[in-house]
């Protein structure tokens, strides 16, 4: 038997573009005498599609293009996933009872289609709860990203519905090849991801069932987002599924979409991973680029003899770089448009700009990039020829466009209004805002505007994590593209972009720091340039680190840190967050850098950032779509509810502890 691997590019909301391309893939798979080739989950209309998966007209028109697809399988067995929406449930059971999804909307099944020569496939026992060729998912995640149980019904709860065993429904397909039937068990995404998921004290492993009930060969559909190490997690995951198995385990099928998709407050991006796995549950066959399109066909000969390969992953910052550039290069595709966009960027001369720079014209080319310089009193020659020197080297159109005047305007007109008669003015803190509102709201909105633009926001994730910026300011933009990654990520990746995409000094080194995060006189610290001798507030890459344990997806509290700085072992979890970043061990001295090793600065320190964290919720659910590049990004990754700050008990009885106990920070020996 032939199979083909389809890692196709999925374009959310687009059916009409995702299934031209897969009849010329499948056309591709005939004319090298394939059998049947496997699509991605959700691979006609995308998969996060938020609350479009509620209205029944959207869902049908999905399901319109099954007749295409199921015309195409003359002369092959397809497999791919859509939308089923359920209405004759209740005719095909001949039961009255209404079986709405858990919401009481009409019961919709995140599920595989499977055709061959025209016909809706058989499974090895049918039955009327589904219908004939369609398989519905069985584990429906809700957790970060997803919330598949907010749209969809299990396969799961169809066997509770109906009070029947769960693996008489969990059946394999008889797909015709050469005169025989093999039995092919399909599966969904997270129903690989099963580990976690609890029935009968064991874990609910539909692998298992398909196999026990005849299957030779597994094949899982997915639409699952890249994060770092996920190659590595997805061979974990099989290689549990045998180990559970034993000799049972049957070769392993993985396809998976790539491009990117939104739920509204992240770019999620899929970088495909196809993988075929022996009987060993060892991967022998896999995609050849991350975020490449690609047909992958396997003789089944080739799985009984071919070795295991082991996989060459790039560093951890060469793999946020192409998720950003895959991020990038969709807003084309989120905004409808047959050409990448008119991008207009604020380029201040800092480093977090200066980087957006750099990734705008690797995504999309420089002749669609704009950098506009808005200096006050307050900008340094410094900055201002760093910002001019990126333009040049880059290559893109660059203006400068002073705002002294519009600054001293607003303040001439804000501070003639006196609406409480007490004569109060514009504080300097208001001046700064008025600056960065000016910058954003009034400069590059209204060019983004007039020349048919959009305009980004340049935030790094420390930033974001505090506040640290000016609603209707640099909390504007289209798209935050390195808003998931913190200060020493965005040091590194620049550094990165010079060494390795551009081969040259693009990015200046004035603006980089050495490993303690010290600057000599002649460079560029970070400052927003808002007031004189401004710096910023933060203690950076300690302060990266905290951020990271803070926001991770298992997330770590205030308690859990003052815990380890009681422990001793606080500078090697700094450590453990830098390994693959800058791979050295330098916690330790990083917290006498910042002179936290000091009871007092620690706890001072830490509950002005914790706090700050939770009093900037308010800026974060205004900003623009971040690109997600960790395991844990803020937008809808995490979801926060806005409420005043309060410490724990816990974190309070540890902070008497640190203050009375502890002299100063001990590394645990």
């Amino acid at each position: 038997m032939k199979i083909a691997l389809a890692q196709m590019k999925v374009i959310p909301g687009m059916p009409k573009l995702n299934v031209e391309n897969m009849l010329r893939m499948i056309e591709q798979a005939k004319s090298n005498k394939v059998d049947l080739i496997i699509f991605p989950e959700m691979c006609v209309g995308g998969y996060l599609l938020g609350d479009k998966w509620e209205n029944d007209e959207f869902c049908l028109n999905l399901m319109e293009y099954n007749e295409t697809l199921r015309k195409a399988s003359k002369g092959i067995a397809i497999a791919y996933g859509n939308i089923y929406l359920d209405k004759e449930l209740n005719k095909r059971t001949n039961d009255k009872e209404i079986h709405p999804n858990k919401d009481g909307r009409s019961r919709k099944y995140n599920a595989i289609y499977v055709f061959q020569n025209e016909k809706p496939v058989k499974k090895a026992k049918e039955t009327n709860l589904l219908p004939e060729g369609i398989q519905p998912k069985t584990l429906l995640p809700t957790y970060r990203i997803f919330d598949d149980q907010r749209y969809f019904f299990s396969l799961e709860n169809i066997a509770k519905d109906f009070n029947i065993p769960l693996e008489k429904i969990t059946q394999p397909f008889q797909i015709e090849s050469k005169g025989k039937k093999v039995f092919i068990g399909f599966e969904i995404c997270e129903d690989l991801w099963c580990e976690d998921y609890r029935k009968n004290l064991k874990s609910l492993n539909q692998t298992k069932t398909l196999v026990a009930n005849g299957a030779e060969v597994i094949c899982n559909l997915s639409a699952s987002p890249w994060t770092y190490g996920k190659n590595k997690s997805r061979d974990r995951r099989v290689l549990f599924l045998k180990k559970d198995l034993g000799n049972d385990f049957a070769p392993f099928f993985y396809v998976n979409c790539t491009g990117s998709q939104n739920n509204g407050k992240n770019i999620v991006t899929f970088d495909g991973g196809s993988t075929v796995y022996n009987k060993d549950g060892l991967p022998i066959i896999f995609s050849k680029e991350a975020y490449n399109q690609e047909l992958i066909i396997v003789e089944e000969k080739e799985i009984n003899i071919a070795k295991s390969k082991e996989r060459i992953e790039k560093s951890k910052i060469a793999q946020k770089y192409e998720a950003i550039i895959a991020g990038l290069q969709y807003l084309k595709e989120m905004f409808g448009s047959k050409e990448h966009p008119n991008i207009v960027i604020g380029l201040s001369g800092g480093i977090d700009s200066s980087l957006v720079a750099s990734l705008l014209v690797k995504a999309i080319g420089k002749e669609k990039v704009i950098g506009i310089n808005m200096p006050t009193r307050y900008n340094s020659e410094k900055t201002k020829s760093a910002a001019a020197s990126v333009a040049k080297k880059l290559g893109i159109e660059y203006f400068t466009i002073p705002i002294e005047k519009m600054v001293e305007i607003n303040k001439e007109l804000i501070d003639s209004v006196d609406l409480d008669k007490s004569g109060k003015k514009l504080s300097n803190f208001n001046m700064e805002n008025i600056q960065a509102k000016i910058r954003g709201t009034s400069i590059l909105s209204n060019l983004a505007g007039k020349y048919n633009a959009i305009f980004t926001n340049n935030g790094n994730k420390l930033e974001v994590a505090i506040g640290y910026a000016t609603l209707y300011g640099d909390v504007g933009g289209a798209i935050a593209p390195i808003a998931d990654l913190t200060k020493i990520e965005v040091i590194e990746l620049s550094k990165y972009m010079n060494k390795e995409i551009f081969k040259e000094e693009v990015i200046p080194k004035i603006l980089f720091p050495d490993k303690l995060w010290r600057f000599s006189e002649e460079q560029i610290q970070p400052s927003a340039e808002l007031k004189d001798k401004q710096i910023d507030p933060m203690k950076f890459v300690y302060h990266c680190a905290l951020v990271d344990m803070m926001t991770d997806y298992r997330k770590k509290s205030a308690t859990d840190i003052m815990q380890w700085y009681i422990d001793g072992i606080l500078h090697e979890k700094i450590d453990e967050y830098l390994k693959e970043i800058v791979r050295e061990n330098i916690g330790l001295d990083l917290m006498k850098r910042w002179q936290v090793d000091k009871p007092e600065e620690f706890i001072r320190d830490l509950e002005w950032l914790d706090s700050l964290i939770q009093k900037s919720i308010f800026k974060r659910v205004q900003s623009p779509p971040i690109i997600i590049t960790s395991k844990s990004s803020f937008g809808y990754d995490i979801r926060e509810s806005m409420f005043a700050y309060e410490p724990s008990i816990k974190q309070e009885q540890l902070k008497k502890y640190i203050i009375e106990n502890i002299k100063e920070y001990k590394p645990k020996k």
